[in-house]
């Protein structure tokens, strides 16, 4: 993943350090192994919120991406980088079962 930012998400400060680490390293470890930066998924799933708003699955294609700068195979990526994310945190502290990721990019 190149060094275009560190991931991060909303709310990362309630977990405890070591589940806030396992489930960043998660979500890494699902983008290195799609070739996606984190400013990639964050992009990404900026455009997704945007077509989600008027293109229906069928719609959502590359092409539609790329108009805005992006892939739908990041925005794939995000998503699976989501879910990483949030079994580990379950995994680690079932007391966050439902706690939703929101990635952005920490300085």
């Amino acid at each position: 993943m190149s060094c275009d930012g560190n991931l991060a998400f909303y709310g990362q400060d309630a977990l405890a350090p070591e589940v806030r680490q396992a489930a960043l390293s998660a979500a890494q470890a699902v983008l290195s192994s799609d070739g996606i930066s984190a400013r990639e998924a964050v992009e990404a799933y900026a455009v997704d919120l945007l077509l989600a708003e008027g293109l229906d699955v069928a719609e959502r294609t590359d092409a539609h991406y790329r108009e805005h700068g992006s892939s739908l195979r990041a925005a794939e990526a995000c998503s699976a980088a989501q879910e990483a994310a949030e079994a580990e945190i379950v995994r680690l502290d079932p007391a966050y079962e439902g706690f939703g990721v929101l990635f952005s990019l920490a300085s």
